[in-house]
């Protein structure tokens, strides 16, 4: 090969690693480029993610306090019912308590004036019979306990006696009357409880 083609090779063998060279960084420069342009979306759809997700905290802080206060007034609407019905509650327990009011207030007048023993015990027996008739409408009744079987959930036991008459564990005598109040016990009745050794 003579010198001259031998210069010739060299180059175009100079020129093509040239071109090489340029198309190589042409593509690294276009790759920069697109990387720069990923990382400019991705911090675009990042700051857009920030700003969906501050957006719906407000919402959801809006939200929070709308319900916060419509909680608020409607435990105030339910605070004030509720103070009405006891109140009407009162009302009508103490309506229906005057008679009895009444009773007793005539039963002390009727003393006074000389009434007898009995037209007294029969002003008192008014009475009951009107306290009985109240409580009985508040479904509120006696407690059976003399010669049942004791029940510490209903009868208080304050005294023992031995007795042979009586089964074991039974209710000999009453001291104070007890009550409930549907299935509910206002109070036990005092009893005497029947303890048999046989």
């Amino acid at each position: 090969m003579s010198s001259k083609e031998h210069k010739h090779n060299h180059d175009a063998a100079e020129q093509s690693v040239k071109t090489e060279a340029e198309e190589v960084s042409v593509k690294a420069e276009e790759k920069v480029a697109q990387s720069e342009n990923e990382e400019s979306d991705q911090e675009q759809s990042a700051q857009d993610l920030l700003e969906a997700k501050d957006q719906e905290i407000k919402r959801l802080q809006d939200q929070l306090k709308r319900v916060t206060a419509d909680t608020e007034n409607y435990r105030k609407r339910m605070d004030a019912n509720f103070e009405r019905r006891i109140d009407s509650a009162k009302e009508d327990i103490f309506r229906k308590l005057l008679p009895i009011v009444d009773h007793l207030e005539m039963a002390i007048e009727a003393s006074h004036r000389g009434g007898t023993v009995e037209s007294l015990c029969q002003g008192v027996e008014l009475v009951l019979k009107d306290a009985f008739k109240i409580m009985e409408g508040y479904e509120v009744v006696p407690i059976e306990a003399k010669g049942k079987v004791f029940d510490p959930a209903c009868h208080e036991a304050v005294m023992m006696e031995e007795s042979n008459e009586l089964p074991d564990e039974t209710v000999s005598n009453e001291f104070k009357k007890g009550y409930k109040i549907g299935d509910k016990v206002l109070r036990p009745s005092m009893v005497c409880v029947a303890r048999n050794t046989k």
